[in-house]
């Protein structure tokens, strides 16, 4: 394999983390990716909602680790960024690929695109993780409509590679770019080191990992789990930032209006943190309207840590394959479904944890998919 020289531009990257799923997609592709070409990263210099900066050093690279490799990483404050900017950055490193992480962005998607048009060398492939689904257009609606229409009109993503992580993803690219240049690639999950812990016996432990958001639904989940019958006494840990405190609110009302399942609200942490919170939880709750990929549902798997979610995810057919479950979002279906989970004797329990596990290692962290990954650069 020839060693390409690759620039990944993405909005966040760590030590940032608020944004979730999208930095994890970015790090762990940089991850593959520098074990055989070179890679630099240019990125934000703030997380997401933040008003302060990383603590990095800003507008100049940095050398970056990254398993046994390392990268280079520019975090650009808001004043650095601009057309001139990237247009050097390209003249200096000459890459052969660049790999755009979003859809929307200004800065890191279509300043870097504009620029690579005066350099036909350099191919770029774009992900839109996900903000081409129904539930993401319907945020913003309008705005995204006209970004849509005069995309097509001018042609602005002609010669582009489309790196779709699932065959869903690749018919929601077709259905607004007909004619794209589509390749699909899973998105990969952290090289996590898997392993399994007894769980308490007292009570039921739940998680929900994710943005505080409506976009995830986390109040009918909520709702579903109040509803639910259980064998033992509940407890729910939901860890995200904040991104609208409103409806943090809506949540944290509903949970105070209760007493038979005990609601924690940790805000966003550090994903070194996580671990501790999928080895002591019996269960991943998720009840989003739509995910791309869900890096919290593949944590959770690596972690023996079966998943209650939507059937919004490309993660299906959970109970057949007992590791979970995977519902339609209907409240009385969730209800039923929960109850179940929630009445599991310990024995069954361990069974679908140990199931959980065996397919992560199995079934998501595999060579295919880090092979399909490398193969969206070849020249």
């Amino acid at each position: 394999m020839n060693r390409l020289r690759i620039i990944v531009s993405v909005d966040w990257f760590p030590p940032a983390f608020r944004a979730g799923g999208p930095i994890k997609s970015a790090y762990n592709l940089c991850a593959l990716l520098s074990k055989y070409h070179d890679v630099w990263v240019v990125t934000g210099s703030h997380d997401l909602g933040e008003l302060d900066a990383l603590d990095v050093p800003q507008d100049e690279w940095n050398s970056v680790q990254i398993g046994d490799e390392t990268i280079q990483v520019r975090y650009c404050s808001k004043a650095n960024l601009n057309r001139h900017v990237w247009s050097n950055m390209l003249k200096t490193i000459e890459p052969n690929f660049i790999h755009l992480n979003s859809m929307f962005s200004k800065a890191y998607s279509l300043l870097p695109l504009r620029a690579s048009r005066s350099h036909s060398e350099i191919q770029v492939v774009l992900a839109p993780r996900g903000m081409l689904g129904r539930a993401a257009l319907s945020l913003k609606p309008l705005k995204k409509r006209v970004f849509l229409s005069f995309a097509r009109t001018m042609d602005l993503f002609e010669g582009v590679s489309w790196h779709a992580s699932t065959s869903n993803e690749a018919d929601e690219v077709r259905m607004h770019f007909r004619s794209a240049n589509i390749r699909i690639a899973q998105n990969l999950p952290a090289s996590l080191s898997t392993k399994n812990l007894a769980r308490p016996l007292d009570c039921w432990k739940l998680v929900v990992i994710g943005r505080i958001h409506p976009v995830k639904n986390l109040e009918f989940g909520l709702r579903a789990l109040l509803n639910a019958d259980t064998s033992r006494p509940v407890e729910l840990d939901f860890i995200g930032p904040v991104e609208d405190a409103a409806y943090q609110k809506e949540l944290e009302g509903i949970a105070s209006a209760q007493d038979q399942v005990k609601v924690r609200f940790h805000g966003g942490i550090p994903p070194s943190e996580l671990p501790a919170f999928f080895h002591s939880a019996h269960y991943l709750l998720s009840s989003t309207t739509q995910e791309n990929f869900g890096h919290s549902i593949v944590e959770a798997f690596a972690h023996g840590c079966p998943v209650l979610i939507s059937d919004r995810t490309p993660w299906l057919q959970l109970k057949d394959k007992g590791i979970g479950w995977d519902w339609p979002l209907d409240a009385a279906v969730w209800q039923r479904g929960l109850s179940e989970a929630l009445t599991l004797d310990p024995e069954r329990w361990a069974v679908l944890s140990e199931q959980a596990l065996a397919f992560f290692k199995t079934d998501v962290r595999n060579s295919a998919a880090e092979k399909a990954n490398l193969e969206l650069f070849q020249p």
